[in-house]
């Protein structure tokens, strides 16, 4: 750039240029050439401005097609108002990414996919005989560490933590499994800097004895493995900052016609501890007339099944699944947004189940 001033300034101007000028007064020669410098430095590319997010004002309404077999996922954001897709079932344990380590279930995978620890039980010793005589459960999904199946499976120490070597813990895959697969057994070794390394082997096929390592992201919620074909997979389509709640599978203690809690494989929403809380409503204030200062006086809570599956239930007159009336859910989320949403129906356009469709709004 300076050299190019320097040849403004000292270069000899073109004979037309000199006719030009000789006939302008100083004063003139001055403000063109001003001018000029303006518009040289006014070519300078400014730096790109990046907008804050806009969330769209007004009711909204999506529909999530999740499919009559139930064999989609639907990642929802209420500010993006973004939806990513992806097939469920394709994990059978969860690791934790942050926080204290701990471990979750894929429980909607299969009506008897459930955990059971043994204890005080050399590992080679665990082997078929022992099956139908241990305690199985199954993950609460309210997402709380201690309702967990794997809950209590690690002891802290200065620098992580560590499996406790007097326990080892079963899973059960299910029926749909090939039967020798079926029964995993698992001893955890430890935890350190994001990393779980633990042993396992089949119950059922223990010939080989496999050593497992698996590293978490920070931008996960968890890191996700299949003992199938023995490796992590992708179950999270998305950043743990992207994404509010998920239509899915899961399995919940409901209770039967005779009051007895049992164990039943249902389609819901679950929510993203990270990045929401919510509120349920029943009743009184109408969900037109709910506004931004009725979202700000109520409690939040983060429980993963807050949202669920009880937004539904089956009407036996109509066979099929209804709304329940009056219910609709307030989101809080972690940039300070409120939203109120409810569902308005379970059904698509054709009549078939699985296509949950949701209204929500932005409350300012």
């Amino acid at each position: 750039m300076n050299s190019f001033f320097n040849q403004l300034f000292t270069s000899k101007p073109s004979m037309r240029t000199q006719y030009k000028l000789k006939f302008l007064s100083p004063v003139l020669q001055l403000i063109i050439l001003a001018s000029l410098l303006l518009q040289l430095w006014g070519c300078e590319k400014e730096e790109a401005l990046y907008p804050q997010p806009k969330v769209a004002a007004g009711l909204q309404t999506a529909t999530f097609e999740m499919g009559e077999t139930y064999s989609n996922q639907l990642w929802f954001d209420f500010e993006s108002q973004k939806t990513f897709s992806n097939q469920f079932g394709k994990w059978d344990v969860g690791f934790s990414c942050s926080g204290e380590p701990h471990i979750t279930i894929c429980g909607g995978k299969s009506a008897f996919l459930s955990v059971a620890k043994v204890t005080d039980v050399d590992f080679e010793h665990i082997d078929g005989s022992l099956m139908q005589n241990l305690n199985w459960k199954f993950d609460n999904p309210n997402g709380h560490i201690d309702s967990l199946a794997f809950s209590g499976c690690f002891a802290k120490q200065s620098n992580g933590y560590i499996g406790k070597p007097n326990e080892t813990y079963v899973i059960d895959l299910g029926v749909d499994t090939i039967p020798t697969k079926r029964y995993v057994k698992m001893q955890f070794l430890s935890v350190r800097g994001g990393v779980y390394e633990f042993l396992w082997s089949y119950v059922l096929d223990p010939q080989f004895l496999y050593l497992t390592k698996v590293f978490t992201k920070p931008d996960r919620n968890y890191a996700y493995f299949n003992f199938s074909t023995m490796q992590l997979v992708e179950n999270e389509p998305v950043a743990l900052n992207e994404w509010d709640l998920v239509f899915t599978t899961y399995k919940e203690s409901i209770p039967d016609v005779n009051g007895l809690m049992y164990p039943y494989i249902i389609r819901g929403a679950l929510i993203n501890p990270f990045k929401i809380s919510v509120a349920q409503i029943d009743g009184g204030i109408p969900f037109d007339q709910f506004n931004f200062q009725d979202a700000q006086s109520l409690m939040y809570n983060k429980n993963v099944n807050e949202i669920g599956y009880d937004w539904k239930e089956y009407s036996q007159s109509a066979s099929k699944y209804t709304m329940v009336p009056n219910r609709y859910y307030v989101i809080k989320t972690i940039n300070g947004n409120y939203f109120k949403m409810r569902f308005i129906d379970f059904y698509d356009d054709k009549g078939r189940k699985g296509y949950p469709k949701m209204a929500w709004e932005i409350l300012k």
